[in-house]
């Protein structure tokens, strides 16, 4: 059956054929296994000028199949009359090139997509449902025909975790992904391992935030404000952001959760040198707070908290 390519509208597959072709097996055909196929999207904010509306615009395109092969992987131009609002996200870590306005057409990466549903494919992702939303696919694929890992890899207490964490706990090796490929890749590996070796059964993955608590502030003779303390001493690496939640009262607690306690040994550790650049040092010995809920010291203007919490 040949299939001719075009530019469709949102929903739609836009293939084309003599009318002769009988459409291939779905899924759920007895004596057919339907071919999974891992798919996954970079996104940038963009403002679209045309309608005065924001919304994520996809940039890249990376589908696997079960075999790991990579049989996609594009840049995806951006929609022409738009304006971007924000892509830090696919310069730091996608390492992508700021250069949106090369690619392929959206429609012909929701094509690609739309045919393989056709043919019965199971499409496979994480958070899966912003993908789609972002491809105009989300009303397209019969629900059967969609597996989301998001919900099938959960933390201890039944919480949603990340791709990189899932990955990480699951195989002890460093995630490595850079691009839509490299995750449509990971996201493969996990799939594979949900599927066969776990029998389809949810995954639970042991995953803790590594908590520190800023608090006590003691200010006044010093003539800084917590804001300047805060800024001065206590704040995270720029890279720290895509590890950590950051969380402020306002008032007295300021605390970060990490997700792998090295990275929180590594900011402790500069905080401590910053510290010690205005002589300021732990008063005494670090002190264990009651029934194992981490350590305390004490600097004197604030005081630190060290814990972990079973997420």
């Amino acid at each position: 059956m040949a299939y001719e390519y075009k530019h469709s509208p949102p929903g739609t597959t836009g293939f084309r054929g003599s009318g002769r072709a009988r459409r291939p097996e779905g899924p759920l055909s007895p004596g057919r296994r339907a071919r999974a196929y891992a798919i996954d999207c970079e996104m940038i904010e963009v403002y679209l000028q045309d309608n005065n509306k924001l919304q994520q615009a996809v940039v890249s395109t990376g589908i696997v199949d079960e075999s790991m092969e990579v049989i996609l992987y594009a840049r995806v131009r951006k929609p022409s009359s738009s304006i971007v609002v924000n892509d830090a996200f696919v310069r730091t870590s996608g390492g992508l090139i700021a250069d949106y306005n090369k690619g392929l057409s959206i429609f012909s990466t929701r094509d690609v997509i739309s045919r393989l549903v056709q043919e019965g494919a199971i499409i496979v992702g994480w958070q899966i449902d912003s993908d789609l939303r972002a491809l105009g696919l989300e009303k397209s694929i019969p629900p059967e025909q969609i597996i989301d890992l998001a919900y099938k890899f959960v933390t201890t207490n039944g919480h949603r975790c990340k791709l990189a964490e899932a990955y990480r706990t699951v195989f002890r090796r460093n995630f490595l992904a850079h691009n839509a490929g490299d995750d449509a890749k990971v996201t493969m590996e996990l799939y594979h391992y949900w599927n066969e070796a776990q029998k389809r059964q949810t995954v639970r993955v042991d995953l803790s935030f590594f908590c520190i608590n800023w608090h006590c502030f003691k200010l006044s003779n010093t003539g800084m404000s917590r804001g300047d303390a805060l800024w001065k001493f206590l704040r995270p690496r720029s890279t720290d952001r895509e590890v950590l939640i950051e969380e402020d009262d306002g008032k007295n607690a300021y605390k970060l959760k990490y997700r792998q306690k090295a990275d929180r040994d590594a900011y402790m550790l500069l905080v401590k040198k910053r510290l010690s650049e205005h002589k300021i040092y732990p008063i005494g010995k670090p002190l264990k707070v009651g029934n194992g809920k981490g350590t305390e010291v004490d600097f004197g203007v604030f005081r630190s908290h060290l814990y972990r919490v079973v997420r």
